[in-house]
């Protein structure tokens, strides 16, 4: 069964929605350490914000078939990790105080995401591969 995007948006918010709770128990449990930087948020919505358009772009792209498909895979996971790192990177150099923080948080989130959304897109190839 081919996932349709309104699953897809619904499973998406709840993951999105167990990574943020994650984030804050991680947070409570190791309140003394920095676990997460003063910007998480802003990379969580950011790479949320990405992940969503690439997915949308690369959904399309296999709706219409062809030729078209691949492209729109490859540019969709591409566009988000250049706007991803042009955002981690101007944070990195506008608050160097936290280079290290910063950079694992995105990458962890940006892997989390990825991975999601991978899994998602597998999915409706595999499908539609198999008719």
């Amino acid at each position: 069964m081919v996932m349709g995007l309104g699953r897809f948006i619904l499973y998406y918010h709840l993951f999105a929605l167990f990574v943020a709770l994650l984030a804050l128990a991680l947070q409570r449990l190791f309140g003394e350490s920095d676990l997460l930087s003063p910007h998480f948020w802003l990379l969580f919505v950011v790479v949320f914000t990405f992940t969503l358009a690439a997915y949308l772009m690369s959904d399309y792209g296999i709706r219409k078939g062809g030729e078209l498909s691949i492209y729109s895979l490859i540019g969709g996971l591409f566009i988000k990790l250049f706007a991803c790192l042009a955002v981690v990177a101007f944070l990195i150099i506008k608050f160097p105080e936290n280079k290290m923080l910063t950079a694992f948080n995105f990458f962890s989130l940006y892997l989390l995401f990825t991975l999601f959304e991978l899994i998602c897109l597998l999915r409706n190839l595999r499908d539609q591969n198999q008719t």
